[in-house]
C-alpha cells in the first residue's frame, strides 16, 4: 500500500510540475523573458516550499536523464556536415578560440578564488557551453540574415558538442584525491568514442529502416524510441547520454532522406512536457537562501565567462580573417547559457556526491543555475545588440528561413 501511495504521489507531482511549469513559461513569455526561466523559477518556488520533496526529485531522475538525451539529439540534428566542411577551417579556429579561451579564463579565475584545480576545471568546462534555443529564437524574431547570422548558427551547432567532450575529459579528474598518471586521457577518450559508436550505430540502423516507415507519425515514433533507447543503453554502460544522442542526431541529419522540419511541430509536442519537467526539477534542487549565498560567485562566473566568449570570439575571428562585422559582434551572441550547462552541472553534482563531495557538487550546481538566471535575462539582449550593430536585422515583413 505504501508503494502504491508513493506511485500516486509521483503521478500527482508530475502532473503538477507540467501544468504549473507550462503556465509559468507562458507568463514569462508575455513578459518578453525566455520561458525556460519561468520553468526554473517555479521549480525553485515549489522546491523551497516543500511541494516537491527530495525523495520525489530523486525518483524522477529518469526524466532528467531522458531530457538530456533529447537535448543532445537536437544539438546533433542541427549539424549539417556538408555545410560544416565548406568553411571548416575558419569555423574551427573561431570555435576553438572562443570555447577554449572561455574555459581558460574561467578556470584561472576560479583557481585564484578556491585554489582547487578540480573545482576550477569543472567551472571552466561548464562555461564553454552556450544555449542555442534562446539565440535562434532571437534570430527568428528579428528575421536576421547575413554573414554574422550564419557564423552564429554554425558556432552554436558545434559549441555544445565541444563543451560536452571537454566536460567528459574534466569530470574524470574531478576529485581532490585524483592522481595524475600516463593513462589520464584513456578513460574519457574511450567514453567519447563509445558514445559516438553507440549513437552512430543506432542512427545508421534507423536510417536503414526508414523505407519501412513512410508515414510521418510512424517515423516520429521510431525516432523518439531511438532517443529513449540510446539514452537507456548509455545509462546501462555508464557512458554519456548527451554525447551518444548528439551522434544519433548527426547521423540522422546527414544520412536520412526524411525532412525533420516536416514533423517539427509534433516533435515539439513531445519535447515540451519533458523539458518542462527537466527545468522545473532543476529549479527544485535549489533554495532561495543558497542562491543568495552563491550570488557573488555567480556574478564572478558570469563576468569571467562573458569576457572569455567576447574576446575569444574576437580573437578567433581575427585569426580566421573574418570580416570586422563578425569579429566585433560574434561574442555578444554567445552569452546565453541554459539546458546543456544545467544538465552537465547536474551530472557534475551527482558525480561529486558519489565521490563524497556532495557539498562541492551542490555549490557548483547552484552557482551555474544562478548564473543561468542572469544569462537568460541578458543573453538574448546581447544577440539583439550584435545583430543590430551588424545591420543584419530585417526591418520589413520579409520572412527568413534559418538553416542551422
Amino acid at each position: 500500500m505504501q508503494t502504491e501511495a508513493f506511485t500516486v504521489q509521483i503521478l500527482l507531482i508530475v502532473g503538477l510540475i507540467i501544468t504549473i511549469g507550462f503556465a509559468a513559461g507562458k507568463i514569462f513569455q508575455r513578459l518578453k523573458i525566455p520561458r525556460v526561466l519561468g520553468f526554473i523559477v517555479i521549480g525553485l518556488i515549489l522546491g523551497s516550499a516543500g511541494v516537491i520533496p527530495p525523495d520525489i526529485i530523486e525518483s524522477l531522475r529518469p526524466i532528467i536523464n531522458l531530457a538530456l538525451g533529447f537535448i543532445g539529439f537536437t544539438i546533433g540534428g542541427e549539424l549539417d556536415l556538408n555545410k560544416l566542411f565548406k568553411g571548416s577551417k575558419k569555423l574551427l579556429i573561431i570555435l576553438v578560440c572562443e570555447a577554449i579561451g572561455t574555459f581558460f579564463i574561467v578556470t584561472v579565475v576560479f583557481q585564484l578564488l578556491f585554489g582547487e584545480l578540480y573545482i576550477s576545471l569543472i567551472f571552466g568546462a561548464l562555461a564553454s557551453a552556450t544555449a542555442p534555443a534562446a539565440t535562434v529564437e532571437v534570430i527568428r524574431e528579428y528575421c536576421a540574415k547575413g554573414e554574422l547570422t550564419q557564423v552564429i548558427l554554425f558556432v552554436l551547432a558545434l559549441d555544445d558538442i565541444l563543451a560536452v567532450i571537454l566536460f567528459n575529459f574534466v569530470i574524470t579528474y574531478a576529485s581532490p584525491q585524483f592522481v595524475w598518471s600516463v593513462f589520464i586521457l584513456i578513460t574519457p577518450l574511450i567514453e567519447i568514442v563509445l558514445a559516438f559508436i553507440l549513437g552512430g550505430s543506432l542512427g545508421y540502423i534507423l536510417v536503414k529502416l526508414e523505407e519501412l516507415f513512410k508515414d510521418e507519425t510512424e517515423w516520429l515514433i521510431l525516432t523518439v524510441a531511438s532517443i529513449i533507447l540510446c539514452t537507456g543503453v548509455s545509462q546501462f554502460f555508464g557512458i554519456s547520454g548527451i554525447l551518444s544522442n548528439i551522434a544519433l542526431g548527426i547521423t540522422m541529419e546527414n544520412l536520412s532522406s526524411q525532412e525533420f522540419k516536416r514533423f517539427e511541430e509534433k516533435f515539439e509536442i513531445i519535447l515540451l512536457p519533458l523539458f518542462i519537467g527537466f527545468f522545473v526539477l532543476t529549479g527544485a534542487h535549489l533554495n532561495f537562501a543558497i542562491l543568495i549565498e552563491v550570488g557573488i560567485f555567480a556574478a564572478i562566473y558570469v563576468a569571467a565567462r562573458s569576457t572569455g566568449k567576447i574576446f575569444g570570439a574576437f580573437g578567433g575571428a581575427k585569426l580566421a580573417r573574418e570580416s570586422p562585422k563578425v569579429a566585433n559582434n560574434l561574442g555578444f551572441s554567445l552569452l546565453s547559457q541554459a539546458g546543456v550547462a544545467l544538465g552537465l552541472a547536474y551530472l557534475a553534482s551527482s558525480h561529486l556526491a558519489m565521490l563524497g563531495n556532495a557539498t562541492v557538487g551542490f555549490f557548483i550546481f547552484n552557482v551555474i543555475t544562478a548564473s543561468v538566471l542572469i544569462m537568460d535575462l541578458f543573453g538574448p539582449l546581447g544577440v539583439k545588440f550584435s545583430l543590430q550593430r551588424a545591420k543584419e536585422v530585417m526591418l520589413d515583413e520579409e520572412i527568413c528561413e534559418i538553416e542551422p
